[in-house]
C-alpha cells in the first residue's frame, strides 16, 4: 500500500515536474492531493466501480456493497459497513445452505464473502449536506474513505498497481503542471483502468440473463 504522498511523488516525476528522488514542494503537493480525491470520485460517479443502488434509511443499517444510501432530515441512522457481505443477493433454502466447503477447506464460509474490490458505498446526509464516499480496497479489506484524504494516508486501490495509479494521477494533472504524458506513462494508465473496469482478478460471478 503506497501513501497518497508516493503516489503524488511518483506521478509527478512521470511528468518531469519533480528529479529523481525528491519530493513534490508542498504546494504542489496539496494540489496534486485534491485532483486525486477528484479522480476517485469522478471513477465513482462515471459508474468505474459498477453502478450504484439508491437506499432511504429510517432507523440504524447495514450496508451493502455498490449503496448510494441517504439518510433524510431528522434521522440519526448509523450507517454501518460492512466487513462480509452474504454470497448471494437472495437468501438460500435451509437444505441449499452451504455451511463450509469440503476438499481441502477447513471450515470456509460458504455463504459470505467479502465485498468485491472496488466496491463503493456513498453516504448522504441531507441534514448536514455531507456526503461520504467510501472505497473498498480487496487486497487489504479495508474501507476507505476518500474525501479527507491525506498527503499521509494511504491512497485506495493502490496495492496491486501503485504505478499505474500515479499514471492515472499523472494523466489527470498534466496541463495543470504544463507537462506532457509520455507514452510509458500513458500505456501504464491504459492497463490500470483496464484492470480497474474489469477486474478480471474478482470471481466470476453468473447474473441471470433478461430476454425481450
Amino acid at each position: 500500500m503506497a501513501s497518497c504522498l508516493s503516489i503524488i511523488n511518483r506521478s509527478l516525476r512521470k511528468l518531469g515536474v519533480v528529479g529523481a528522488g525528491r519530493d513534490a514542494r508542498t504546494n504542489d503537493a496539496q494540489d496534486a492531493l485534491d485532483a486525486l480525491r477528484g479522480l476517485y470520485g469522478s471513477w465513482i460517479v462515471s459508474g468505474a466501480f459498477g453502478r450504484l443502488a439508491d437506499v432511504v434509511v429510517q432507523s440504524d443499517f447495514n450496508a451493502y456493497e455498490n449503496q448510494r444510501i441517504v439518510r433524510p432530515i431528522g434521522v440519526t441512522a448509523e450507517i454501518t459497513l460492512p466487513d462480509f457481505v452474504p454470497m448471494y443477493s437472495q437468501p438460500l433454502p435451509y437444505n441449499q445452505e452451504r455451511d463450509v466447503y469440503g476438499g481441502n477447506y477447513e471450515a470456509v464460509d460458504g455463504n459470505n464473502r467479502p465485498p468485491k474490490d472496488g466496491a463503493v458505498i456513498v453516504i448522504a446526509d441531507q441534514e448536514t449536506g455531507t456526503i461520504q464516499n467510501w472505497i473498498y480496497d480487496g487486497i487489504v479489506k479495508v474501507w476507505r474513505q476518500i474525501d479527507e484524504l491525506g498527503l499521509a494516508d494511504e491512497a485506495p486501490i493502490s496495492t496491486a498497481d501503485p504505478e499505474g495509479l500515479a499514471a492515472a494521477l499523472a494523466m489527470e494533472i498534466s496541463d495543470q503542471f504544463g507537462a506532457d504524458v509520455s507514452g510509458g506513462t500513458a500505456n501504464q494508465y491504459r492497463r490500470f483502468v483496464a484492470a480497474l473496469t474489469s477486474r478480471f482478478s474478482m470471481p466470476r460471478q453468473t447474473i441471470v440473463g433478461s430476454y425481450m
